[in-house]
């Protein structure tokens, strides 16, 4: 209900648009516009060219997008590559922020959320930590994936999801030179204004949009970059994944065969 009270209220160019709305007595059907352009990183690595400047671009439209919503005191709580869609395949797609699923509109501008919710990768500190969050969580995502448009893997890395959420908590990050020297220092400050690890000294979408790096974001080509470390980090989460799973088998049988003797 708090996704339809959503879609139902919303109408921007950078979010999906709500077509019509069907229910049974199973469920709800929601009918949305079409994205024809599939999702952001997908249709990246199948560029011929991207540069910082195609990234300020995408990161402009976020915070459009997002700065909408909150505007209206509406928090999405889940913002990812994967719910960033392209409106069709034209090199100046528009690009829309879908699934409002973890959404919450709040009564007023002092609202505290304590519900932690999210994707693992893209959660603010304050969501981890249960210590009550707001719109600035959002702004923490759009942080992560602008770091991530720029060199192809996230600022926070975990083999299991504790070891992730203990470097969330921490704040901690850094630009490794082999991937960062290409990018320039105004992209790298407003990251770092975005990923602020206190949420009331954190830049709003507002503030981010008058940022400096929108002017000036170079047009040097990162995308032979962005792509062999976005595909050896899948690479590497696979085979993390895969010794997990084999690990698990072990402990299974070793406690099955535990029981026969």
């Amino acid at each position: 209900m708090t996704e339809l009270g959503v879609l139902k209220q919303v109408d921007h160019p950078n979010i999906v648009k709500l077509k019509d709305l069907y229910e049974s007595n199973n469920g709800v059907y929601i009918i949305t516009e079409l994205a024809e352009g599939g999702e952001l990183f997908h249709q990246l690595l199948l560029k011929g060219s991207y540069t910082e400047q195609d990234a300020a671009n995408l990161v402009k439209q976020m915070l459009e997008g997002v700065a909408y919503l909150h505007d209206r005191e509406i928090v999405h709580r889940d913002l990812k590559p994967e719910n960033l869609l392209f409106k069709d395949k034209s090199d100046d797609a528009k690009l829309m922020i879908t699934d409002f699923g973890l959404s919450k509109i709040m009564t007023s501008s002092n609202d505290i959320l304590m519900t932690a919710c999210g994707t693992p990768g893209y959660v603010a500190p304050a969501e981890i930590l249960q210590t009550g969050h707001g719109k600035p969580v959002d702004i923490w995502g759009i942080g992560v994936i602008t770091y991530t448009l720029l060199c192809g893997y996230t600022p926070f890395w975990g083999e299991d999801q504790a070891s992730l959420f203990a470097n969330i908590k921490s704040g901690e990050y850094e630009y490794e030179e082999d991937y960062w020297k290409e990018i320039s220092d105004l992209a790298k400050d407003l990251i770092d204004k975005m990923l602020e690890y206190d949420p009331a000294r954190r830049i709003t979408t507002h503030q981010a949009l008058e940022h400096d790096w929108f002017k000036s974001a170079t047009d040097v080509d990162i995308l032979e970059n962005v792509k062999n470390n976005f595909s050896a980090r899948q690479a590497f989460r696979k085979a993390v994944h895969l010794v997990q799973g084999v690990n698990r088998m072990r402990r299974n049988l070793d406690n099955s065969n535990g029981h026969e003797k």
